[in-house]
């Protein structure tokens, strides 16, 4: 089973041309290089397991998408 993340930031836009993005360990520390799309909207990772993401206030949104 996949698990698959959603990370948003409330205010601004993500940096599409860095993959994966710096801060992707800050919120995931066992990212090791599984798949990940950005866009300027929004950053989303799939995990084998699933993952416990570090809370990093307010303007940091993550949410575990549906199974599909």
């Amino acid at each position: 089973m996949a698990y698959t993340y959603r990370i948003s930031m409330v205010i601004g836009k993500l940096d599409n041309s860095a993959c994966p993005p710096p801060f992707i360990k800050s919120i995931f520390p066992n990212y090791e290089g599984q798949t990940i799309t950005v866009t300027e909207q929004d950053c989303v990772v799939t995990f084998d397991s699933p993952q416990t993401p570090a809370d990093l206030g307010p303007l940091v949104k993550v949410e575990l998408l549906p199974s599909e």
